[in-house]
């Protein structure tokens, strides 16, 4: 069992899904991050197309924050024997008023633990997932998500929700409850968070996006991880280590966290969806 998260924090994610870490970023970067989003926030390709992949230093910083990164490296059973990170960044996603939101009318309560739910399937095709060996205590996850909340979100005004501990359910989520515009059923939770903190949360967790109702403009940054070894986006939207060229602080970190997953993995994929299609 790795030693970044405290007993509170293990247990908590453990049992709900999720953990909130306030004061992730400082108020200088939320700054820098939400110029960024103002300009080209509908725009969610550009960070794959334009300046080496990312719209500022700033967010190339937010790949590797110090206090997410160890967790996310328990999360994947803890760091490589050279010290380099479990993870991989897989894709990145900006929601603003508009995208993923229309209207701001609300999201739908979406994903499960693929591989509680349709354990036959093979594993390469399950990338939401979450488990936790029970004699050494260490987590095994597929895509985890790391959400920067750049705008104050309170319980009544919209923004993150989830139903805790749904990554571990055997049964899907009730279709009366997956339209968020439609009402909000008792066991979504609302999870309010200041500008600057983080909501770390396993993808494996059926969450959503509540109907928003706060005066300010919504502006939530997406970056999601997978197993060093592992992917859920198709190739198209891999990033590469010379992402990081021309950044400041671009270093063995970085680029490892930017490495593509293996190319017999990405094959043995291709292979699987083609056998299943």
């Amino acid at each position: 069992m790795g030693d970044h998260m405290n007993d509170e924090q293990r247990y908590h994610f453990d049992t709900w899904g999720f953990l909130t870490i306030e004061d992730a970023i400082t108020p200088e970067q939320v700054t820098e991050l939400k110029a960024g989003a103002d300009e080209n926030g509908a725009d969610l390709g550009s960070q794959l197309k334009k300046n080496g992949g990312f719209w500022s230093q700033a967010y190339v910083d937010l790949l590797d924050v110090p206090v997410i990164s160890e967790m996310i490296d328990e999360m994947y059973g803890g760091p490589q024997s050279n010290g380099l990170p479990a993870f991989r960044i897989d894709h990145i996603n900006i929601h603003t008023h508009g995208v993923f939101n229309k209207e701001l009318a609300g999201g739908t309560i979406h994903n499960c633990n693929q591989r509680r739910l349709d354990p036959g399937r093979p594993r390469e095709l399950q990338i939401l997932y979450s488990e936790c060996e029970p004699e050494s205590g260490a987590f095994e996850n597929g895509l985890i998500a790391v959400a920067y909340e750049l705008e104050d979100t309170v319980c009544n005004d919209g923004g993150f929700c989830c139903i805790p501990g749904s990554h571990k359910a055997n049964f899907s989520v009730p279709p009366d409850w997956v339209d968020l515009s439609q009402g909000v059923h008792p066991m979504i939770t609302r999870v309010p968070a200041r500008a600057g903190t983080a909501i770390i949360f396993t993808e494996a967790l059926s969450h959503g996006t509540l109907p928003w109702t706060a005066p300010s403009t919504r502006t939530t940054l997406f970056y999601k991880y997978t197993h060093r070894n592992e992917a859920y986006s198709g190739s198209e939207r891999f990033f590469d280590p010379a992402d990081a060229d021309g950044w400041q602080r671009a270093d063995d970190r970085k680029r490892a966290i930017l490495t593509p997953p293996p190319q017999s993995y990405v094959e043995r994929k291709a292979e699987l969806s083609a056998q299943r299609a």
